[in-house]
């Protein structure tokens, strides 16, 4: 066995036009001494990327085993949100990875979805951040992005080269004794409970946002604007839609009982513009909701009519829902140095262009420890004069998947 270290790149970092002649002279140095065997290709964060373009060549592909990335993934920018691979490919992402944990829930979904998921796993290594792959001094850029270490640089290179190891072994089982490969595949299982237990929170968040059905976040935004449940004979239906036909929607109240009501419901989850698929939050930046007005709802269903809320009152419950799903070591971290959000009362826009081409939630950093937040929203009086308009609550909402990944990354990068 024996392992090559590509150098010498222009401002220190990997780019397309070099990354052929860098990984054909190490792999030279390697023929002149007689070095051969399997060829495992491994990348670091944008050293990753390029690795993926460089291998968009089939000829380059062809010499290859294998692929590892290293707070790196399959990128949707080149794969289209497919994980089929033409080679085994590691994806390992650090729990701490300031800069790419965001994209772990996605990848081990993709992987779920191909022919042999066993060929392209994604695992989650407890407690080390994006930087310890490497070594030395830290780049201010990666600081300012990443999660501060929990332990020594040499443990959490033990921790990522030790599921490297398993990954290499497992996947080539026929050259190594038994016993070897037994402690592999042990470790392999353990390291996909692990990041399936993990990653338990994000997938229950996306489910909220971006699936219709009972767990939808707008089912339980009605109920917090209305003040009723389905036992009180409210159901709440909500229709996903693309923004281009948003407007064009219009809640309603179909009555199937006497006080008894179906709530029509729709919605929008926006995404950050990611056209490298890189350096962004997946989860939705704001989800456009569309509610109706609580006055008209309580009226159908024969309650009395009570104080108006607000788009707020469902943000800082998704933020608060967001909080109970966290693991406690998230939580604990959070807490001991996460910038915490509190909610100020929504902008109210007094036309529906304002609030349907609105910015999105407003952040505000207060000082080192809190944020302020605030939504736009629209209300149409019951009497509003265009009757189809009438009586209807628009909200810009924070996702309770936003709201988690504020709790585990962006409230808590660059406090080192």
């Amino acid at each position: 066995m024996w392992f090559g270290v590509t150098e010498g790149w222009l401002v220190d970092t990997p780019n397309p036009v070099e990354i052929a002649g860098a990984i054909d002279y190490c792999k030279s140095l390697a023929q002149d001494q007689q070095l051969g065997g399997q060829l495992y290709l491994a990348g670091h964060s944008l050293g990753g990327v390029m690795l993926e373009q460089y291998l968009q060549d089939q000829n380059y592909m062809a010499t290859v085993d294998g692929v590892i990335l290293l707070g790196s993934y399959l990128t949707d920018f080149l794969f289209q949100e497919d994980n089929n691979y033409a080679v085994p490919a590691l994806t390992l992402i650090g729990s701490l990875d300031g800069l790419s944990l965001t994209y772990a829930y996605r990848e081990w979904i993709e992987t779920q979805n191909t022919d042999i998921p066993e060929m392209y796993p994604v695992i989650v290594a407890a407690d080390v951040n994006h930087a310890q792959v490497g070594s030395g001094e830290v780049p201010s850029f990666v600081k300012e992005r990443d999660i501060a270490p929990v332990m020594e640089e040499a443990a959490a290179h033990q921790v990522y080269a030790s599921i490297v190891a398993a990954f290499i072994v497992t996947q080539n089982q026929d050259i190594f004794e038994g016993s070897v490969v037994a402690e592999s595949r042990e470790l392999i299982a353990q390291m996909a409970t692990f990041t399936e237990t993990f990653l338990t929170p994000f997938r229950i968040a996306h489910a909220m946002e971006a699936e219709m059905g009972l767990d939808n976040w707008m089912i339980r935004g009605q109920q917090i604007l209305t003040g009723l449940t389905e036992s009180e004979g409210m159901v709440v239906d909500n229709l996903i839609v693309p923004f281009d036909d948003l407007g064009e929607t219009k809640p309603s109240v179909e009555m199937t009982g006497d006080c008894a009501a179906t709530i029509k419901t729709y919605s929008t989850p926006n995404y950050d513009l990611d056209v490298f698929d890189a350096g962004v939050l997946i989860s939705a930046s704001v989800i456009k909701a569309k509610f109706k007005l609580e006055d008209v709802v309580r009226d159908s269903l024969c309650v009395p009519i009570i104080e108006r809320r607000q788009c707020k009152d469902i943000n800082k419950e998704a933020y608060e829902v967001a909080l109970e799903m966290a693991s406690e070591d998230a939580l604990q971290r959070f807490q001991a140095k996460g910038t915490k959000l509190f909610f100020l009362d929504d902008s109210v826009s007094p036309w529906g262009p304002g609030w349907e081409y609105s910015l999105g939630l407003h952040y505000n950093r207060v000082n080192e420890t809190h944020s302020s937040m605030y939504a736009t929203s629209l209300i149409s009086e019951p009497d509003f004069f265009i009757q189809s308009a009438a009586g209807m609550h628009y909200c810009d909402l924070l996702s309770p998947y936003r709201a988690l990944e504020w709790v585990y990354i962006t409230s808590v990068v660059g406090k080192y």
